[in-house]
C-alpha cells in the first residue's frame, strides 16, 4: 500500500525535507529576467572625447541599444577618502542616506539598460561596506541588476593586495574577542542584456558593417575567464582622484566582452581610467561625472592615452589629428610604445606566448629537442630544450604570458619563479645555458630588475622580450652556435665581464 506522503512548502525558516516540496513561494521573490530576441543593435553620435559633464539618470545623448558595455565603480557610499572629498562641497545630487544611494544607482542603472545593446553586458566594479555591522553593497548592486531584468553573468573577485597590506582596522590584535576581517578585494558583477550572446553573429556583423573583431590574446583569455583576478589598486595620487580603479581593469573587461570600434559606457567616469582602456584598445568611450575638475582629468588623461595608440601607429612624417594629442605625445615613452606594439602583436598571432616561443625559437634557427623538458632529478620542468647549429643544448624558459595585467616578468612572482628553476638547474649542471623568452622584460630598477641582475650572466644567460627586433637578433646569433658570453642587450658589457668570470 502506498503511503502519501505530505507535501511542504517554502515558509520564511525554510523545510527540512525536500521530498515533494513546492518552491514556487521561494521563486516567486524574485523578478525574472528578459529574454529576448531583439537585435536592434544603434551607432552613438559623434561626442568629440566622449567626457561628459552631467547626470548620468539623464544620458539623452545615448540612443536605445547602442552601448556595448558598460564598466563602471560608483562612488562609495562609506568606508573611503571618497566620501570625505566630496563632503566639502555638498550637492543634493550626492545621496545623503544609503538607501538614496541604492535608489541613485538604480535610477543610473536603468538608463544603462536603456542603452545597452542586446547582449551588451555591464560589469559593476564595489567595495563591501563596514564590518560592524558589515554591509555587502555587492548584494544589492546583484538585486537591483536582477529588478531591472538583467541576466546575472557571473562575480569576478578583484584582489589588490595580499597579506598585511590593505585596511589595518584589526578589530581584537591577535584576540578571539572581536577580529576583523580585512578588506584586500572588491567585486566586479556582470550581467547582459536580454540574451546570453551578443546581437547578430560575427559574421553578420561583418557584413553589416559593424564591430566584429576581437582584440584578446590567448593568454589574456585564460586568464581573464577566471573569477579571481589578482591586479594592483591604482594609486589615488597619481590619477588626481580619491577612488580610481586600475586602467588593466577595464581594458580586461573591455577585451573581454567587446569588438574593437564597439561603444563602451561608464556612467560613473571620475579619472577616466575607463575611458583611457577604451582609447587603448580602439573602442569608442564615453563617461558622465557631476564634478567638472575631474572631466578635464580624464580628458587629459585620455589624450595621453590616444597619443600612445598614435605613437605605435603613426605613418612617418605624418602629424596627429588633434593638437592634445601632439601635445601629449611628448610624454610617451619608447617603452609604453613597445608595450603597446607586443599587445597588439600577441593579438593578432591569436597564440599563447610559448606557442610565440616555438615559431620564434626555430624561425631563429634552433631545432627542438623536447617540449616540457624535465631536469633529471631535480623537480623542475623548462618549457623547451633546443639544440643550436653547433649542437650545442640550450634550456628555454618562457616567462610569464602575453596579458594586459603585468606581462612577462612585470610580475614579481613569475621572476621569482624563474631565478628558483635557473638555480636548480644551475646546481645540477653547471655548464647549463638557459635563456629567458618573455613577453616584457622587468622596469629597469624595480625589484624584478634587480634581482634578474643579481644572478647574472652566468645563471640567465640573456632574457629575450619575442618582439623585440635587437633582441631577436641576439637569439640568430646564439642558433648559429659558438657562442661562450651573451651579446650585450640585456646584459651590460661590465655585467657579462664580471658575471661569466
Amino acid at each position: 500500500m502506498t503511503e502519501n506522503r505530505q507535501r511542504t512548502s517554502t515558509s520564511s525558516f525554510g523545510v527540512s525535507r525536500r521530498e515533494g516540496h513546492d518552491s514556487s513561494a521561494f521563486y516567486a521573490r524574485f523578478n525574472p529576467p528578459i529574454l529576448s530576441s531583439d537585435e536592434t543593435v544603434n551607432s552613438i553620435p559623434d561626442l568629440g572625447d566622449g567626457c561628459l559633464e552631467g547626470d548620468s539618470r539623464d544620458m539623452h545623448h545615448l540612443p536605445d541599444s547602442s552601448v556595448a558595455l558598460v564598466v563602471t565603480s560608483p562612488p562609495y557610499f562609506v568606508g573611503k577618502e571618497y566620501e570625505d572629498s566630496i563632503a566639502a562641497d555638498a550637492d543634493e545630487r550626492i545621496p545623503a542616506t544609503y538607501f538614496e544611494y541604492l535608489a541613485m544607482l538604480d535610477s543610473v542603472f536603468a538608463e544603462c539598460v536603456r542603452v545597452l545593446e542586446p547582449g551588451g553586458r555591464i560589469a559593476v566594479n564595489v567595495a563591501n561596506l563596514g564590518r560592524k555591522p558589515y554591509r555587502s553593497l555587492s548584494a544589492d548592486v546583484i538585486r537591483i541588476l536582477e529588478d531591472l531584468g538583467l541576466l546575472l553573468r557571473g562575480e569576478i573577485i578583484w584582489q589588490k593586495s595580499r597579506g598585511s597590506s590593505g585596511s589595518c582596522a584589526w578589530g581584537s590584535f591577535r584576540s578571539a574577542a572581536n577580529p576583523a576581517l580585512r578588506d584586500t578585494t572588491e567585486r566586479i558583477i556582470v550581467a547582459s542584456k536580454g540574451r546570453f550572446d551578443r546581437a547578430k553573429s560575427t559574421a553578420a556583423r561583418a557584413e553589416l558593417g559593424l564591430p566584429h573583431k576581437s582584440t584578446l590574446p590567448t593568454d589574456e583569455f585564460m586568464e581573464a575567464t577566471l573569477d579571481v583576478w589578482d591586479m594592483h589598486a591604482e594609486s589615488a595620487r597619481r590619477v588626481h582622484h580619491p577612488a580610481p580603479f586600475p586602467v588593466e581593469l577595464p581594458r580586461r573587461l573591455i577585451d573581454l566582452y567587446t569588438f574593437e570600434g564597439d561603444a563602451v559606457l561608464d556612467p560613473f567616469m571620475g579619472s577616466g581610467s575607463t575611458l583611457v582602456a577604451a582609447a587603448l584598445t580602439d573602442r569608442r568611450g564615453v563617461g558622465y561625472d557631476l564634478d567638472p575638475v575631474y572631466v578635464d582629468v580624464a580628458r587629459e588623461r585620455i589624450n595621453a592615452a590616444r597619443a600612445r595608440v598614435w605613437a605605435h601607429r603613426q605613418p612617418p612624417g605624418e602629424q596627429p589629428p588633434l593638437p592634445e594629442i601632439a601635445e601629449a605625445l611628448a610624454e610617451v615613452t619608447d617603452e609604453e610604445i613597445a608595450a603597446e606594439d607586443s599587445q597588439r602583436r600577441a593579438t593578432q598571432e591569436g597564440k599563447k606566448a610559448q606557442d610565440i616561443a616555438i615559431d620564434l625559437l626555430e624561425r631563429s634557427g634552433f631545432t627542438l629537442l623536447q617540449k616540457d623538458a624535465k631536469v633529471p632529478r631535480a623537480g623542475v620542468q623548462y618549457n623547451f630544450k633546443v639544440e643550436d647549429a653547433g649542437g650545442a643544448e640550450w634550456w628555454i624558459d618562457v616567462s610569464g604570458a602575453f596579458t594586459t595585467v603585468r606581462p612577462g616578468l612585470l610580475r614579481i612572482d613569475t621572476i621569482w619563479k624563474t631565478l628558483g628553476r635557473a638555480s636548480v638547474l644551475k646546481a645540477h649542471d653547471a655548464a647549463a645555458r638557459i635563456l629567458v623568452l618573455t613577453a616584457h622584460l622587468p622596469r629597469p630598477g624595480s625589484e624584478g630588475d634587480k634581482a634578474l641582475r643579481a644572478v647574472g650572466p652566468y645563471t640567465v644567460f640573456d632574457a629575450i622580450p619575442m618582439f623585440d627586433e635587437e633582441a631577436v637578433e641576439r637569439l640568430i646569433r646564439y642558433a648559429n652556435g659558438g657562442m661562450t658570453e651573451p651579446l650585450p642587450g640585456f646584459w651590460k658589457a661590465k655585467e657579462i665581464t664580471s658575471g661569466m668570470s
